[in-house]
């Protein structure tokens, strides 16, 4: 059908499609999919994705591929971050996932993906009190997390190697849970962003949003609301670590309101954006469902 369109993005830790009937404007979701993959979890020291991993990529694109029969192939647009982005033997895997698809793959660089998370976001707050505010949007991914200050338009982007299933494997060993593990990845993101140096002008913000499964688990579990718009700070994010240090190990992290695939990276997301909210001085970020799939969205429709 000519006027659904799909936006899917095979990202670090899960692949995600969102289909659109275009004959509403914007336009109206019809169907939105999602399946774990962690394909971080298979990259390497050496920068090399495992065959399991692929595998995993490969069988989720296969049963994703139903649910797509509607739209037509010129109207599938498919993009890979940062896992594939860095990956050695990346064009292995695409490869084999192009043949799946029917369609190419766009892998993104991190300005890229920077840039189509913000649009996302603004697109999804364009309606709301906060458009004309200057925004600092964070997403906090699978491998890599982002940075994008702006109003209408990003006017910095930055994109950090730091996002949570790479950072479960690094600072959880042997996927336990203890407070000195969540401490030591707390200060790792916090020394990456001080370290980055952020020029004076990324102090400019008037709101913090955030995107993604890990800031929206983090928001869901804080449960604060300000004009109905989802946020947490400090003090939420403090509860949320007394709730994750109930647990032993990562496997075991099943929380009321968390989505279950969701728990196992929860530390070691929770310790990124703790990181970054110590480092930049952030007390309140509120979520936007909007990110980098409404981001494509928007681009294919202009």
């Amino acid at each position: 059908m000519t006027y659904l369109v799909a936006a899917i993005d095979l990202g670090s830790n899960s692949f995600h499609a969102t289909v659109v009937d275009t004959t509403e404007t914007p336009y109206r979701i019809v169907s939105r999919s999602g399946e774990k993959v962690q394909l971080a979890a298979g990259l390497d020291e050496q920068g090399f994705l495992s065959q399991k991993a692929i595998d995993r990529g490969l069988d989720c694109l296969q049963r994703l591929v139903p649910k797509l029969k509607q739209v037509a192939l010129e109207n599938c647009h498919v993009v890979a971050t940062n896992t594939v982005r860095v990956a050695h033997n990346r064009m292995h895997f695409i490869h084999q996932a192009e043949a799946i698809l029917g369609v190419p793959i766009r892998v993104l660089t991190g300005e890229e993906e920077a840039s189509l998370i913000f649009s996302g976001v603004v697109g999804e707050v364009s309606s709301s009190d906060y458009q004309l505010r200057k925004k600092l949007v964070i997403d906090i991914g699978g491998g890599s997390t982002e940075l994008i200050l702006g109003q209408q338009h990003p006017q910095h982007l930055q994109s950090f190697p730091m996002g949570c299933v790479a950072f479960s494997g690094q600072f959880f060993p042997h996927r336990k849970i203890q407070q000195s593990y969540i401490q030591n990845a707390v200060e790792a993101a916090k020394n990456i962003i001080d370290k980055a140096s952020l020029s004076d002008s990324w102090d400019s913000w008037q709101m913090c949003i955030g995107s993604s499964g890990t800031i929206k688990a983090l928001a869901g579990l804080s449960a604060l609301t300000d004009h109905g718009m989802p946020y947490l700070d400090l003090a939420s994010m403090n509860q949320v670590e007394d709730q994750l240090l109930a647990f032993e190990n990562l496997d075991e992290v099943v929380i009321e309101g968390l989505r279950p695939d969701r728990g196992e990276v929860l530390p070691a997301g929770y310790a990124i954006l703790k990181g970054i909210m110590l480092s930049l001085n952030l007390d309140r970020i509120y979520f936007s469902t909007g990110a980098l799939r409404e981001g494509v969205l928007l681009q294919a429709l202009k």
